[in-house]
This record gives structure tokens, C-alpha cells and sequence, in this order.
């Protein structure tokens, strides 16, 4: 009962901070761990979360709250909502599960919550749970795809059989993320100085962008080489935010006269690339580059334009020619593409597949480079802008 007493202060004193800590705009889930063990901290969790869900700055323009409650499934769950009186009416009417540790599943249905809203504030999941889970495995790949689809996780150990080292693994920055209730106020501590800035109101805004991705390949490039690339292709499609108003996704690649045009519907353009096969090569590096940037141009959209280049170098290469003893360099067609998406301010990042030193070189030149393995983690950035608010104005942060 001692611990039942400090839960009960400690979890107000959480709750009760959070109106001050988010004085920015974020879309905040908590999510709520329902089974067995912890029978006897459910009522006062809930009542805590209700009550106190007044003092959060929630508003139609400011802060949106939700909530999940799981056990073996997502036994209840409340949507992103603006509107604290209806939120506290819908949290005190969650039954108490009591059954096992589905962490996995809660954690899934609360990004699922967040990427449905698809504000452009900053989003955040607040894990309130011993840290345990029956399925380790799947609870650590979701926190994975959460925080790749942009999702912050903070984590909060409650007592009994608190294991912290299970509770840090699934947060964004582990254990600085990751606080046992008895240090609830230097969780808000933290929690404060990210959702505010130490000095200007800093948040991070998400903005759709038109993407093309020209998959430059050829059966030079080898099945296993080709199937990884795809593999690629694909979880890069499952962190972008797709959609009407969101972020248009294409496709030009080398073994096709025909291309992919900029879909918004997730599920066509994932298909749509899953069918891609490997084959001869019908267009060269040049021809794959200018389709991508023709592709790209053809929407009046005012979003940024970026064309991601997968390529093994091989028609990228500058040439030195020798004449009367003076040495000068070629630059192929490729550059000359790659020269015209510049002039139309177009971003271009070159990915490169099983190159040479000199080839990843070449590819710098004619744009921001990296490896495919380097593509997911790099991806994770494209859509969001860091920005500062003083005094109502909004600026960019280089």
C-alpha cells in the first residue's frame, strides 16, 4: 500500500505538470499497461489520468490527447482529441483488463492513433508500464517502426516488477527517456525542456514533400544486390507519411520505358513497387535521372521536390582526357541531369550499391550521397524541418 500511496501522488504530479511542460502544440498518446499484475494501481492510474487531463493545454489549436489501455489486446482506447471534458469522460469508462502483456499491441495502436491525425506538431507517446512485455521480440520492433514513422517514446516504470532495462530499450534516447514514478518530476523536467527549448519555443514540423525514387539497375547489378534494394524501396514506403495532403511518392526505374507516376495512395505504390522485377537494362543513368526530374516537376505542388538516386556508379564516372599534355574532365550526361534538377531546386541524394571508393566519390559530386544502407535511417529526417517560434513567427533552422 506504501507504493499504492506514492503511485497515486507521483502519477498526479505527472499528469498534473504536463499543461505546463507542452506549452507548444504536440498530438501526446498515453499508452497505458492493463494486465495482471498491476490490478492494483489501475483504478487510481485511471482516475489520475481523468482528473488531471483538465490542467493539459489541450485545445483545437494547441495540444491533442489520447489514450490506450491494453492487456492481451487493446482492451479500449480514446482518438487524439481537443476537447478535455469529453477526454476525461471517456478515460474514467475504461474497464480493467487483467489479463497478459501485449505491450506491442498497445504501442502499435497508439501510432496508429498519431499518424491518422497527421498534424504537423510533434508527436509523442508517453508509455506508462513495468517495462515488460510477453513478446520482447515484437514489443522492440514496434517501438522501432514507431520511432521511424517519427513518433517520440518516453517511457514510465510503475511498479510491481519494474524491469528498467526492458522500459529504456523501447524509448527514443533510453534511459534518458526513461524514468521509474518515484522520478516523475525529473521526467517532466526533461519532458519540459524538449517540448519547449531551454530559450525560444522550439518544435518540429512534419510537410509533405513529392519524392521520386530512380532505381537505376541492370542484371549487372545481381539479384540478391537487386532484391535488397526493393527490400529498401519498401521500408522506406512504410516511414513516409502517404496521402492526399501528405507526402506523393514515384517511381522511374532503369529496366522500363515506363514509370510509376507520383501516387498518394499508400497501398497502389506500395503494390506498385513490390511488382517491380529485375531485368535488361532499357535506359541509361542519365535517362532514369532526367524521367525522375520530369516526373517530379509535373506537380503544381508548393512542397519540397527530392529525387533519391539508387545506382552503382557506372555511368556517373567523369573522364580525364590528356591533350597536348593538359588534363581536363568529362562530365557525362548524368551530371548535366544531375546539374538540372539543381537549377530547379530540386534536392538530389545519390545512394550508392556496392561502390567502388571512386565511384561514392563521383556520386558526392553530383549530389548528397550515402550508402543503402545509410537509406532508412537517413529517410527518417526527410519530412521534417526543425523550426524556431518567437513571438508568433515561425522560421526555419539551417
Amino acid at each position: 500500500m506504501k507504493h499504492l500511496a506514492r503511485f497515486f501522488c507521483l502519477f498526479s504530479a505527472l499528469v498534473g505538470q504536463i499543461g505546463y511542460a507542452s506549452q507548444g502544440p504536440i498530438d501526446l498518446v498515453f499508452v497505458v499497461d492493463g494486465s495482471k499484475e498491476l490490478e492494483l494501481y489501475f483504478p487510481l492510474a485511471i482516475k489520475s489520468v481523468g482528473e488531471y487531463m483538465a490542467e493539459i493545454n489541450i485545445g483545437p489549436n494547441k495540444t491533442h490527447v489520447g489514450v490506450v489501455l491494453y492487456s492481451t489486446d487493446v482492451s479500449d482506447f480514446v482518438p487524439l482529441m481537443s476537447d478535455a471534458e469529453v477526454l476525461k469522460t471517456r478515460v474514467f469508462d475504461f474497464t480493467f483488463p487483467g489479463q497478459m502483456r501485449a505491450t506491442d499491441v498497445g504501442i502499435r495502436k497508439a501510432v496508429d492513433i498519431l499518424t491518422k491525425e497527421k498534424r504537423n506538431v510533434s508527436q509523442k507517446m508517453i508509455l506508462i508500464s513495468s517495462g515488460k512485455s510477453d513478446n520482447r521480440l515484437k514489443t522492440k520492433l514496434e517501438s522501432e517502426l514507431a520511432q521511424a514513422k517519427g513518433v517520440d517514446i518516453w517511457g514510465l516504470g510503475i511498479f510491481p516488477y519494474l524491469s528498467m532495462t526492458e522500459l529504456e530499450s523501447l524509448t527514443t534516447n533510453g534511459p534518458k527517456q526513461a524514468f521509474e514514478i518515484e522520478n516523475v518530476r525529473e521526467f517532466f523536467g526533461a519532458f519540459t525542456q524538449l517540448t519547449t527549448g531551454e530559450t525560444d519555443n522550439v518544435y518540429t514540423y512534419r510537410e509533405p514533400v513529392d519524392l521520386v525514387f530512380a532505381i537505376d539497375v541492370s542484371t549487372k547489378t545481381g539479384e540478391s544486390n537487386f532484391q535488397r534494394i526493393m527490400a529498401t524501396v519498401l521500408k522506406c514506403l512504410q516511414i513516409l507519411f502517404i496521402g492526399p495532403s501528405d507526402t506523393h511518392v514515384g517511381v522511374v526505374i532503369s529496366t522500363s520505358t515506363s514509370s510509376i507516376q507520383l501516387q498518394s495512395d499508400y497501398e497502389t505504390i506500395y503494390s506498385s513497387v513490390s511488382s517491380l522485377k529485375l531485368s535488361n537494362r532499357v535506359l541509361t543513368t542519365d535517362t532514369v535521372l532526367g524521367a525522375a526530374i520530369d516526373s517530379v516537376l509535373a506537380t503544381e505542388r508548393q512542397v519540397p521536390k527530392i529525387i533519391i538516386l539508387i545506382t552503382n556508379g557506372d555511368y556517373i564516372n567523369t573522364y580525364t582526357n590528356e591533350t597536348n599534355g593538359l588534363f581536363s574532365r568529362y562530365e557525362n550526361e548524368t551530371h548535366s541531369e544531375a546539374s538540372r534538377a539543381r537549377d530547379q531546386n530540386i534536392t538530389l541524394w545519390g545512394v550508392g550499391i556496392g561502390c567502388e571508393f571512386l565511384l561514392m566519390e563521383d556520386l558526392c559530386r553530383i549530389s548528397q550521397a550515402l550508402y543503402l544502407k545509410d537509406l532508412t535511417t537517413n529517410l527518417q529526417t526527410l519530412e521534417y524541418n526543425r523550426t524556431v517560434v518567437t513571438n508568433g513567427r515561425r522560421t526555419k533552422c539551417e
